[in-house]
């Protein structure tokens, strides 16, 4: 959990304040972060935001942003990390439509325990570079046995936003939580024929090297649609030795995300920020890489974004990491990669080994088998491209290279 700056405002419970009074000592804030964190509990916490209408009901399924909904269809709300803390938000309300009225923050308990159980917690709002605002503090003694909470919200009055501290306590977990906003939650197994569109709370995440999971074979000309692949990691600075030696520095961890792709006809390159690779997502290899953070102080990491309308078009992709510099050691990253396809469960692999003397990692294959996606944790670790490369037998040839 992050250290409160001092030069931040401490929030009382129920305080209703203006974002411009906030935010009146920084840069405009047209852009900025909402930070969640709650230590203590022996269990999984489930963070997400729900964009709400005037009669305080979900707008529309798709303004629920959650682990299974990374944002929402306008991009004013992205489920991203703020360095230090356990979930956040990027939030740019001026890109919500009118329909939405409130945007109210909420953890829930994934197990067995209840909020009681917290050592601390906390809501916090920072500048688009980071810089914290304001902080809402609470603990578990402001609360009994449930299982959810209304941490915060943003609102409309009077042509501004404003936020609220609730730290309101709620019965039922996530699930409880949809359906009080009006929503309806989807089974484990779905109906033959839904009515209507409904949540999916589902989460599968690949534990072991070797783990797998198909995916079924699309049906519409769509095919798979857009296929989001996410890295995040801690932006947290590192004064140890370089990772191969050297001086001791000074410097913010820096991580690539990129892939080795192999199309149907043969094709083999590779997608990076390194050489300036960001490939295509509407052409040849219809697969991009989305800016390149070079600090981990962007929130929401850096993105691969894959052409699911031509996956008969791809052979295989090799989805990899590297520490371009700042850490020394993976877990010291602490980086996670999310791979999310519409209508479908998202899938999390976490980056948790040594791989020491390694700066290199193949987190995970995807590959099409008869035209179904077909997804393998990798977390090999290797000492630079070329032997990650030979590994898994792509045949490419490297020379050395810098941003």
């Amino acid at each position: 959990m992050s250290a409160l700056n001092a030069d931040s405002q401490v929030l009382a419970k129920g305080r209703r304040v203006a974002l411009e009074q906030l935010f009146a000592n920084y840069a405009p804030a047209e852009r900025f972060q909402i930070g969640v964190s709650i230590a203590g509990l022996s269990v999984a916490v489930d963070f997400a935001c729900f964009g709400l209408d005037a009669q305080q009901k979900l707008s529309d399924d798709r303004y629920m942003t959650f682990f299974n909904q990374p944002q929402t269809p306008c991009g004013a709300v992205a489920l991203a990390a703020p360095a230090g803390d356990m979930a956040g938000f990027t939030c740019q309300l001026a890109l919500l439509p009118a329909t939405v009225d409130r945007l109210v923050f909420t953890a829930a308990v994934d197990g067995n325990g209840t909020m009681r159980q917290m050592q601390a917690g906390y809501l916090r709002l920072l500048t688009g570079l980071g810089q914290e605002v304001a902080r809402f503090a609470f603990n578990g003694n402001d609360f009994a046995d449930e299982k959810a909470l209304m941490v915060g919200e943003l609102y409309r009055k009077d042509g501004t936003w404003r936020f609220n501290s609730i730290g309101q306590g709620f019965n039922g977990g996530l699930a409880a939580l949809v359906k009080h906003f009006g929503a309806e939650v989807a089974e484990e197994v779905q109906p033959p024929k839904p009515v209507e569109p409904k949540v999916s709370l589902s989460k599968i995440t690949l534990e072991k090297r070797g783990d797998k999971i198909s995916l079924d074979k699309p049906k519409t000309a769509s095919g798979y649609g857009r296929i989001v692949c996410n890295l995040n990691w801690s932006a947290q600075q590192t004064q140890k030795k370089g990772f191969f030696g050297g001086k001791s520095a000074d410097k913010a961890v820096d991580l690539d995300l990129g892939c080795l792709y192999e199309l149907s006809d043969g094709t083999k390159h590779v997608v990076q920020a390194l050489g300036n690779c960001f490939g295509s997502y509407e052409d040849v290899p219809y697969i991009h890489l989305a800016g390149d953070d070079r600090s981990g102080a962007v929130a929401e990491g850096e993105f691969l974004y894959i052409n699911g309308k031509y996956f008969d078009r791809i052979r295989r992709i090799c989805i990899f990491a590297f520490i371009y510099e700042g850490a020394v050691s993976w877990t010291q990253a602490d980086a996670v990669v999310t791979l999310t396809v519409p209508d479908h469960p998202v899938i999390e692999v976490r980056l948790d080994s040594q791989g020491k003397d390694s700066n290199m990692c193949a987190i995970a294959m995807l590959e099409n088998s008869h035209g179904a996606l077909k997804l393998m944790k990798l977390n090999e670790y290797f000492g630079g491209h070329e032997k990650l490369d030979k590994h898994y037998q792509w045949g490419m040839k490297w020379r050395s290279g810098s941003k």
